[in-house]
């Protein structure tokens, strides 16, 4: 059975999952400890709803089978002082004794276990409780135990960065508890439907908590509704809250659930106030925000359970919050550095939901696909698109709307005719290039769904697109001086899209995610190629705005495969421009400026319009036909009238105004 961590939940009403197949590992790691007679230190961690508090008693019941003694302590039921755990440690041995302090009373019993050849195990469950009792633990505690002791901490973090520059640190063994995944959830329990199973992966992202409700709500009605999934959500999402000390942070957590990442500036505009750091840092120091090279990161499942529910709540409050980021991210959109993909990423996951409503995408379920740089560990997920006419035959007939024949495409891989060099990929153009530019298309349990393959372009590459299938109907009517552009320097002048393809072509959500993931990687100033034969990509392109070249239509695919190409030119500043026409397309507006009561005169009104669409001072100048001297002045009057320092706060005081 897999329990929430709360322990007065009600256990009941949940159904039961074979932890022999779910935690298998987890199982086997205990074993070995046991097995090895010695002592040793567990930390198991895992968010809430992994099931915790499920694997101590599975753990407690093989201990005890072995004949060893398991003391289970739950800090929800102590106050976080060493004088409560050691007196819940003595009631669970039931060696209290007046006489004498409780630590020695523990003492006491454990050297009368040592002389009987009893070993024993102490866990303690919900250790985040105990947190501020670390250096204690370490010095007191653990110094006193017999040397065949085994001590697990469990709880919803790791052990700190303390524990790991302690002397104990040799003798700790990790164990995180993830979610399920979807082969994991399938093989556990076989009740339900198969689509009604992988709706239930869904929904939950895998949380084995979330999924035992799923699961009974499934098993009750065999149909799934709005309601079921807001009653899921709410008993998810009080579970988790469980872990603030009171609720100042609440408004935090709320902001953080719009967007993927979440920075202290980012947070601050959106509140448009200042946050202390110490509150900033308790935050993120909840167990349900993850560490990210581009920021913190909520987890999945209880982000989007949150935003939903700030959503129905507060819709107002919601879609303000909303459009505060979108503009935040905007910001970036600065003319005078290349963008960062991440920052393009987020703009691309904001604009989701109208991009839902638009029916380009289904935003909840490309949210569960990551995309990934391969490496050299990655070549048996790459080897099947390559030099294989299976993967690729199925990709074309599916689109043109065949049934999957080894013959209907000669051109491909080992099989090319000898009057044609092949139109796909070979492991050696691959590698010339480097594995780095292949991109893998996971989902969320880490299994592939499809690949792309990125070629620079630049000075080490040109000649090999000027002359290959594909790429040459494009390349080879480059104007002479940008082919001399592209061979002066070694940097990337731009991408060709050589290839996308996913392993099941009838999965339509597996190729919009392909495309959708893949773009915010490349979007760069700089010039997008891409050319292929199938009309669902053709169209997927267009959707983004790329532009087709006539001229460069080719039938490298083969004579009965005519292929499109297509550009998008991101050159000389048109990708701020790029991305706001896409937004405008979706009926999102990024070019308005907030109202305000300032007084601004029209010159001061062109220019604070154009700050928060990210302009520096020279392209103000150049937009405006001024001096940067005299830009420097409008911005000296705006910042007086409206009593702010810099660009940041400005832009903030907008924002805050719309």
């Amino acid at each position: 059975m897999i329990l929430p961590d709360n322990p007065n939940h009600e256990q009941s009403q949940l159904k039961a999952f074979p932890f022999n197949i779910t935690r298998e590992k987890e199982l086997a790691t205990f074993s070995h400890l046991l097995d090895q007679r010695g002592s040793g230190i567990l930390s198991v961690y895992g968010q809430p709803g992994t099931g915790k508090s499920e694997l101590m008693t599975h753990y407690q019941q093989e201990a005890t089978e072995r004949g060893v003694v398991f003391y289970l302590v739950n800090a929800h039921y102590s106050k976080a002082e060493p004088a409560a755990f050691l007196q819940l440690l003595l009631d669970q041995m039931g060696a209290s004794n007046l006489y004498i302090s409780p630590l020695e009373a523990i003492h006491m019993h454990m050297q009368h276990l040592e002389k009987q050849g009893i070993r024993f195990v102490i866990a303690i469950d919900s250790y985040e409780r105990f947190e501020k009792l670390d250096e204690w633990f370490r010095q007191s505690f653990l110094p006193s135990l017999p040397s065949s002791s085994i001590l697990i901490f469990c709880g919803r973090k790791q052990l700190n960065a303390s524990w790991r520059a302690s002397i104990w640190y040799p003798f700790i063994i990790m164990i995180e508890l993830k979610g399920f995944s979807i082969g994991q959830f399938d093989s556990a329990f076989q009740t339900l439907k198969p689509e009604l199973t992988k709706l239930a992966w869904e929904f939950s992202s895998g949380n084995p908590y979330a999924l035992s409700l799923c699961v009974q709500k499934l098993n009750e009605t065999q149909e799934w509704n709005k309601q079921d999934e807001q009653k899921i959500y709410r008993t998810v999402v009080n579970e988790w809250l469980s872990e603030l000390k009171d609720d100042h942070l609440l408004p935090y957590i709320e902001v953080a659930s719009i967007g993927r990442y979440l920075q202290q500036e980012k947070l601050e505009v959106m509140l448009d106030r200042t946050i202390p750091r110490k509150d900033f840092e308790a935050l993120v120091s909840l167990s349900f925000f993850e560490e990210t090279e581009s920021g913190w990161q909520l987890n999945t499942l209880f982000q989007r359970a949150m935003r939903d529910d700030l959503r129905r709540r507060k819709p107002s409050y919601y879609h303000q919050l909303w459009k505060r980021a979108l503009l935040y991210c905007r910001s970036f959109f600065d003319y005078d550095r290349l963008m960062d993909s991440n920052e393009i990423s987020e703009f691309f996951y904001l604009l989701g939901e109208p991009m839902m409503r638009s029916t380009l995408f289904n935003h909840e379920k490309l949210s569960t696909y990551t995309m990934t740089s391969a490496s050299q560990n990655d070549w048996h997920e790459i080897l099947p698109y390559v030099e294989s006419s299976s993967v690729l035959n199925e990709e074309m007939d599916s689109s043109f709307g065949n049934e999957p024949d080894s013959q209907a495409f000669p051109y491909t891989g080992s099989k090319a005719s000898n009057q044609q060099e092949s139109s796909f990929m070979t492991k050696e153009m691959i590698e010339s290039v480097g594995i780095q530019h292949v991109k893998l298309l996971r989902q969320r349990d880490g299994i592939v769904k499809g690949m792309a393959f990125l070629i620079p372009i630049q000075s080490s590459t040109l000649r090999k697109l000027q002359s290959s299938p594909v790429t040459r109907s494009y390349f080879k009517r480059l104007p002479l001086a940008e082919e001399k552009r592209i061979l002066s320097k070694d940097a990337p002048s731009g991408w060709v899209i050589r290839y996308l393809g996913v392993k099941s072509p009838k999965q339509m959500e597996d190729r919009k995610a392909l495309l959708y993931h893949l773009l915010p990687l490349v979007l760069t100033e700089g010039i997008l190629v891409a050319s292929t034969p199938l009309p669902f990509y053709q169209d997927l392109l267009e959707q983004f705005r790329f532009h087709e070249i006539p001229e460069a239509m080719h039938f490298d695919y083969g004579p009965d495969r005519p292929s499109k190409t297509y550009e998008l030119d991101l050159r000389h500043a048109r990708l701020s421009h790029y991305l706001e026409t896409f937004a405008s397309a979706l009926g999102v507006n990024l070019t308005e400026t907030p109202h305000h009561s300032y007084q601004f005169t029209a010159r001061e009104q062109e220019v604070v319009s154009l700050v928060i669409q990210g302009y520096s001072n020279a392209k103000l100048a150049q937009s405006l036909s001024l001096s940067e001297v005299t830009i420097k002045k409008h911005l000296s009057r705006i910042y007086e009238k409206t009593g702010v320092k810099n660009r940041t706060q400005l832009t903030r005081v907008m924002l805050e105004r719309k």
